[in-house]
C-alpha cells in the first residue's frame, strides 16, 4: 500500500515516471480507475486541490466521495479524526486528506485500510503540489532541475508548499535559493544548502530563474502584507518563470497574467495530468 505523505515518498524515479506520463496523456480521459472510489476528506477550505482530485477522478473513470466542509459530517458531532478515517477507508479505495493539524496525514495512515494522500497538513507539507510544482519546472526548464536560481517569497514560515518545493529542489544539483520575507516569517527548519535570506525582493529579481510567489497566511496567525508590480516582475530575466500555488490575494497584479513568465495558471492546469497519474499508481 502506497501512501504519499511527504516529498520523502516521492522518489526521483517515481517522479520522472509520473511526469513523463502526465506529459503524454495531457488530462485525457481513460477508463483507468473505473469502480474504484476516492474520498476526498477536507477540514480545512480548499478549491483547487479538491476540484482538480475531483476532476482527476472523473477523467479516470472513478467517482468521488466529497467530505469538503466537515462541519456537515460527524466531525461536528464529536467523532474523532481516527474514526472517520477508518469510517471512509471501509467505503472507498484511497482517501485524499487535508487538515489543519501537522502530522494529521501520518495519524490517517496508521489507522486506514487503504492508501492515504496528503494534501496539506498544517504549516508541515504538501506534497502533491510539488509534484505539480515540479512538473511546472521540470517542463519550463527542459526537464531540468538543476543549477537554478531559486527565489521563494511570502509566508514562508508557514507555506507547506515552499517547504515542500525545497525539499524537492534541494535533491538536485547547484541549485541556489533566495529566501524573501520578513524575520517573523521566515523559513526556519529545513533550511536548504545554498541560501541568501532578505527582506528586499528587489535585491534579487534580476538573479532569479524561478519566482515562487505565495501568500501570507493569515487563518495561521501570520501578519504582513505586500504585492509586487509589473514593473518589478519585468525585470526578471526573459526565460525565468513566476509561479503561484493560489489561492492569490493581492501579490501578482492581474495585468501580469499574460506574461510569458506567468505560469500560474498552468500549474491548475497541470494539477489534473499530474494527480490522474498519481491516483493511477497509488490506487493500482
Amino acid at each position: 500500500m502506497l501512501h504519499i505523505l511527504s516529498v520523502d515518498d516521492l522518489t526521483d524515479d517515481f517522479l520522472f515516471s509520473l511526469w513523463r506520463d502526465a506529459g503524454k496523456r495531457r488530462g485525457k480521459s481513460n477508463s483507468f480507475l473505473k469502480g474504484k472510489v476516492l474520498t476526498n476528506l477536507f477540514y480545512e477550505p480548499s478549491t483547487r486541490t479538491s476540484s482538480s482530485f475531483y476532476s482527476a477522478m472523473s477523467r479516470c473513470g472513478g467517482s468521488t466521495i466529497p467530505i469538503n466542509n466537515v462541519q456537515f459530517s460527524s466531525a461536528a458531532k464529536g467523532e474523532t479524526f481516527e474514526d472517520t478515517v477508518i469510517t471512509m477507508s471501509t467505503m472507498s479505495d484511497a482517501i485524499v486528506v487535508r487538515h489543519s493539524e501537522n502530522g494529521a496525514a501520518h495519524k490517517a495512515a496508521n489507522v486506514s485500510s487503504v492508501p492515504i494522500i496528503n494534501a496539506g497538513d498544517g504549516n508541515s507539507e504538501h506534497p502533491t503540489q510539488t509534484i505539480i510544482d515540479g512538473f511546472t519546472i521540470y517542463n519550463s526548464f527542459n526537464k531540468n532541475l538543476s543549477n537554478l536560481r531559486v527565489t521563494l517569497i511570502g509566508d514562508l514560515k508557514n507555506g507547506r508548499t515552499v517547504k515542500s518545493l525545497v525539499k524537492l529542489l534541494n535533491r538536485f544539483d547547484n541549485n541556489h535559493f533566495n529566501l524573501v520575507s520578513p524575520k517573523h516569517l521566515k523559513l526556519s527548519n529545513d533550511l536548504p544548502k545554498s541560501y541568501y535570506e532578505t527582506t528586499d525582493i528587489n535585491e534579487v529579481l534580476e538573479e532569479t530563474d524561478i519566482l515562487y510567489v505565495t501568500r501570507v497566511q493569515k487563518e495561521r496567525g501570520s501578519v504582513h502584507s505586500y504585492s509586487l508590480t509589473s514593473d518589478q516582475l519585468n525585470t526578471l530575466p526573459s526565460k525565468s518563470i513566476v509561479m503561484h500555488p493560489f489561492p492569490r490575494v493581492n501579490e501578482i497584479p492581474t495585468d501580469f497574467d499574460k506574461n510569458k513568465r506567468a505560469k500560474y495558471f498552468d500549474q491548475i492546469k497541470f494539477s489534473v495530468w499530474c494527480r490522474q497519474i498519481l491516483l493511477e499508481r497509488v490506487m493500482k
